[in-house]
């Protein structure tokens, strides 16, 4: 076993793969419908990881549950068509699983993004998380919830996680929820942003040596 973890969560989006293609046109497309202005592609990919509905505020100021419903649904609309083909897995990913099963360490996968889709694009990559919790699983992050659910489904005291994720929604969850945490710097989230004791790492490969080097402190 390496170190202290008995299990290594991660969050999907800019930690094991990348849908921005996907989300940026669900965005786009979904705005459209609605007849509102279209961001820059950077105010978009700030919201990679957010619930639709905090996506939506984030990009139009508006807090109307109606607004945020119909964006929801018109995102999901387009993104059925292109979000499971636009995916793409990092390097290291499907190595880093395979790894964490030879060292006895639970794998697994905490995201908000919906439960058909994200499976759809893990079994695509070849990856098999031991725990997979989607939004329609727990109440999404920053709650902690899918990380609690994720730890008492595989028996695990919170000490003995670790997640792992690349925005300051990941950090709030993990802190919230009382686990080890670790952000990758390979989002849109700028690594100052990060509170001043996380610990960063700058991809996945990366994140195998520290767990490597760990295991042989």
């Amino acid at each position: 076993m390496t170190g202290r973890w008995s299990a290594v969560l991660f969050d999907f989006d800019y930690t094991l793969g990348d849908t921005e293609r996907g989300i940026v046109a669900s965005t786009r497309y979904a705005l459209e419908q609605m007849g509102l202005s279209q961001p820059p592609e950077g105010e978009i990919r700030r919201t990679i990881g957010m619930t639709l509905e905090r996506s939506f505020t984030a990009l139009t100021g508006s807090t109307d549950p109606a607004g945020q419903a119909e964006f929801s649904r018109l995102f999901n609309e387009k993104a059925e068509e292109v979000m499971v083909d636009s995916a793409v897995l990092y390097p290291g990913a499907r190595e880093l699983f395979g790894w964490l099963e030879t060292q006895g360490i639970a794998a697994g996968v905490v995201t908000n993004k919906n439960r058909p889709r994200i499976a759809a694009i893990l079994e695509r990559a070849g990856i098999s998380p031991e725990v997979l919790v989607s939004a329609q699983d727990a109440v999404p992050k920053p709650a902690p919830d899918g990380i609690l659910l994720a730890a008492r489904s595989l028996r695990l005291p919170l000490e003995q996680v670790l997640y792992i994720g690349d925005s300051l929604t990941d950090e709030a969850a993990a802190r919230a929820a009382g686990c080890g945490f670790i952000a990758l710097t390979t989002g849109a989230t700028l690594p100052e942003e990060f509170a001043p004791d996380t610990e960063l790492c700058e991809n996945l490969i990366a994140l195998r040596e520290r767990l490597e080097q760990e295991g042989r402190a």
